[in-house]
């Protein structure tokens, strides 16, 4: 047996691996969120009695799982973590990494078949992996103090706090945790460097494909899209307690993978896909909130975390968005479509028109958009929704803080980029968005190979990752080309290709176009 003893009573682990590590998996970290607690913040964790076996996962949230396609019953009852430890009783104790999971707010868990630890494992680290609520589940929004936004987000702030109390138990270091995560992972871990309910629950922080900048990060139109769904399940109100009445009385199930009508807004954007996700709460209620203010102004001013950062990008991020361009071509047709949601919302209509006629024309050429052309657009989205808000956050993290940021991008393409060939995009320069997974987890859920060629970067990265959550630098003693900071004099970003190397001014003739659009100067 693998017994130890957190704050709710004692667990039994499972040995991994001929005794590489232990799992305890399904650990409760706060109160099913069932019944009344439905839609709300989470409640505190309940104790039990004699030995809980925490050798299963526990059950994921309801959602469509996009990588399997099919719907997963899974269960209200979702929020647990998984704690994976290379010694229960180290001399030291252990550097804590915190994976947040992405999938659009909407899909995913933190579940070993697609995020297996083994990587981790082969270093002296605790990795904690969890679920949150997803989807309406976890974003219902009505504006008021009964459901004022953002559960799935206070889920992550529970987890958080479980582990600075529990953690101690597993051999980690409650006083050095790294929060990290990718795409809708990225963007939750960056939403709590701004988040006053997040301070002083983790110590680093990883920030792969994603930053609160990001406007796909956060919702504006929340309220209407929870009266468009009761609409679509039956129940026409204007009446924010009935319908919220109404959501509570439905099954679960019916809650997943709903087809909203586009919304009626002037300036629609992409980003608006997203149909429940992180919202800027309502400053008036009397509720403790997660955030309540616009995260370009709390980046702007200064409001956000002052630790250690990795920031980064892989080099076709576009290509998850692009892949569906058949679908979506009629969008780029409109006047504005390729035009940041940021700057429409301020702008006057000539102003959009004269910033949507230069970026046509910087990627391409001034043509017309038609559906063959999926190279010009992938670039264009990888900057616009993703690498330009990235350098930009990193860029203003050096303005106001102390601690570093170190800036990567992402190029390797091995037979572990699963994610491109599963999109068919093969032909299309660059590495999707979130092919960089499959280099620090072992998925066993998709026929992804292992060569000698993959190892080696797995282990270099991981390796980067692990010594960055030690000691706050991503330091190598494999490389002889070492990773530098970036600072905005000198922005050094690292290639993490099928070699690692050290470059400046990365991407810099579009990030300076991009500046140009944004009129900023930092």
């Amino acid at each position: 047996m693998s017994l130890t003893q957190v704050e709710q009573g004692t667990l039994d682990g499972v040995v991994c691996d001929n005794g590489k590590y232990v799992a305890f998996k399904g650990i409760p970290y706060a109160k099913p969120p069932l019944g009344k607690l439905r839609f709300k913040a989470p409640e505190p964790p309940e104790t039990w009695d004699g030995i809980r076996n925490a050798n299963e996962h526990g059950p994921i949230c309801p959602q469509y799982n996009e990588r399997m396609n099919r719907i997963e019953d899974g269960s209200e009852d979702c929020l647990y973590l998984n704690v994976y430890s290379k010694n229960l009783k180290p001399t030291t104790p252990l550097p804590v990494m915190v994976w947040i999971h992405g999938g659009g707010f909407y899909t995913g868990s933190g579940n070993s078949e697609f995020y297996g630890p083994d990587f981790f494992m082969e270093h002296e680290v605790i990795l904690v992996t969890l679920n949150y609520r997803l989807e309406v589940l976890g974003f219902l929004c009505l504006d008021n103090e009964e459901v004022p936004g953002n559960a799935g987000l206070k889920d992550q702030v529970a987890a958080l706090k479980w582990i600075k109390q529990n953690i101690a138990a597993f051999g980690g270091d409650k006083n050095n945790i790294t929060l990290f995560g990718c795409s809708a992972g990225s963007a939750s871990t960056s939403l709590h460097l701004v988040s006053d309910m997040s301070k002083g629950l983790f110590d680093k922080a990883i920030c792969q494909s994603g930053v609160c900048l990001n406007e796909w990060a956060y919702n504006l139109y929340a309220r209407e899209r929870a009266f468009q769904l009761g609409k679509l399940l039956g129940k026409e109100t204007e009446d924010e307690i009935e319908l919220l009445e109404f959501l509570r009385s439905i099954p679960a199930s019916s809650l997943v993978n709903n087809e909203l009508p586009y919304l009626q807004i002037n300036n629609i954007d992409l980003v608006d896909n997203i149909k429940f996700g992180p919202v800027i709460e309502n400053p008036n209620l009397n509720v403790e909130k997660f955030l309540n203010e616009s995260p370009v102004n709390l980046v702007k001013k200064g409001h956000l975390a002052n630790i250690p950062l990795i920031l980064g990008y892989t080099s076709g991020e576009g290509i998850e968005i692009v892949r569906n361009l058949p679908r979506i071509v009629n969008y780029y047709s409109m006047v504005g479509s390729v035009v940041p949601r940021e700057l429409k919302l301020k702008l006057q209509l000539e102003d959009i028109k004269e910033l949507d006629v230069k970026i046509r024309k910087h990627y391409c050429g001034g043509k017309e958009i038609t559906q063959d052309m999926y190279q010009e657009l992938v670039d264009l989205e990888t900057d616009r929704l993703f690498v330009y808000n990235i350098i930009r956050y990193a860029r203003y993290h050096n303005q106001h803080n102390s601690k570093p940021v170190f800036l990567y991008k992402f190029t390797a393409e091995t037979e572990r980029n699963y994610t491109k060939r599963n999109y068919n995009m093969n032909t299309v320069k660059g590495v999707c968005h979130s092919d960089d997974l499959m280099y620090f987890f072992n998925v066993t859920c998709l026929d992804i190979p292992l060569t000698q060629e993959s190892k080696d970067i797995i282990d270099k990265l991981v390796r980067l990752w692990v010594n960055f959550a030690k000691t706050g630098f991503p330091v190598s003693e494999r490389e002889s080309e070492q990773w530098r900071p970036f600072t905005n004099s000198e922005k050094n970003t690292y290639i993490i290709g099928n070699n690692f190397k050290s470059v400046q001014d990365e991407d810099d003739e579009n990030i300076r176009f991009w500046d140009e659009i944004y009129n900023e100067n930092i």
